[in-house]
């Protein structure tokens, strides 16, 4: 009997010790009346933070000010007032204040209110990935116009790095006209340096568009720049470099190589309520050729819709005022369309 017993006991300490491991693998909040949350912490923005659980069909959005404690299981990368940075685990300390352990086995402490925005970091690196994919399709009856256009973007963010890359053809026909290929695509490689607060780029850039007689141009840059703004709203950042294009036209003849300088600034307003928008205007004076100057504005707004769509509107504008074909200094598209975001 005693031997029963036993085993019985042992089962039921093996249930148990089960159990409380499946709920030590997920994120903790405990609130200042003493509720409890568990789930995955999916953000917090705006002093709201937000946790999935698998006991409600919908997220659960807290004011961050009623939270007591957290923990989470992830690295998380924090974002700290004045545009600091932290990265580790994070939980709540019995003092109350929040606490990171690094990667080195430092300690980090702060006051809960010195955070306004937090990010979860995957171990595996494919897991840092997140993406998005739209289409647009127009269609007038004047000069029975169609124009089609879709778009990708893939998103890739740890400790220290940050990579956005873009693609988005869009292709015009209608009567009497020529028709209109355009496609543009780049990547950006952003190492942050000095407490987050300046960064060096690397860049890579193509451009096709019929309307300039541009068969494809590659350029190729570096640079460095500094954070205006980093906080849970936005960042605005501000750089500087060097840029080489290698520049194909539709008539051979004109092909050519030039360096040039670069100016930019970059704006990313995000998590306000489903609205986003980003923001990049790019000055780039000719080193090699005298007098030429090209200039480049990307604009696009973007409002979530459920299930992780969303509807957006772009626009383009580019400038040579040494254009390939005369008259043909500028060029802008504007877009619309309906997309998908996934991670």
């Amino acid at each position: 009997m005693i031997k029963s017993l036993l085993k019985n006991n042992l089962v039921w300490i093996f249930l148990i010790a089960i159990s409380f491991s499946g709920l030590s693998q997920v994120d903790t909040l405990k609130l200042k009346n003493k509720v409890i949350l568990t789930g995955e912490v999916k953000r917090l923005s705006q002093g709201v933070i937000t946790i999935e659980t698998d006991y409600s069909d919908s997220d659960f959005k807290v004011e961050f000010d009623k939270v007591a404690h957290i923990h989470i299981i992830k690295k998380t990368l924090i974002i700290l007032s004045k545009g600091r940075r932290s990265f580790g685990h994070l939980t709540t300390n019995k003092d109350g204040k929040l606490q990171v352990t690094t990667n080195e086995g430092e300690v980090e402490t702060f006051s809960m209110h010195e955070m306004v925005a937090l990010n979860e970091i995957d171990d595996a690196f494919w897991e840092r990935f997140t993406g998005s994919i739209d289409l647009g399709f127009n269609l007038s009856k004047a000069n029975n116009l169609r124009q089609f256009s879709v778009g990708g973007a893939l998103h890739y963010m740890d400790k220290s790095w940050l990579m956005d890359g873009s693609v988005n053809v869009l292709n015009s026909y209608q009567d009497d006209v020529e028709d209109t290929k355009r496609t543009d695509a780049k990547i950006d490689i952003i190492r942050i340096i000095v407490d987050g607060k300046w960064f060096l780029i690397a860049n890579t850039s193509f451009l096709s568009n019929t309307e300039q007689a541009l068969k494809g141009r590659i350029s190729p840059s570096l640079g460095a720049g500094k954070f205006i703004k980093n906080n849970n709203k936005l960042y605005w950042g501000i750089g500087l470099g060097f840029l080489y294009n290698i520049e194909n036209y539709i008539d051979s003849t004109l092909n050519k190589t030039s360096s040039e300088a670069f100016i930019s600034s970059n704006i990313n307003l995000f998590n306000f309520d489903d609205l986003s928008l980003t923001a990049e205007a790019k000055l780039l004076p000719s080193l090699s050729q005298k007098g030429r100057i090209r200039s480049d504005i990307d604009f696009t707004i973007k409002y979530d819709l459920p299930s992780d769509f969303y509807v957006k509107a772009g626009f383009t504008l580019n400038y040579d005022n040494q254009p390939a074909i005369e008259g043909n200094d500028t060029d802008y598209v504007i877009t619309t369309g309906i997309g998908w975001k996934f991670d």
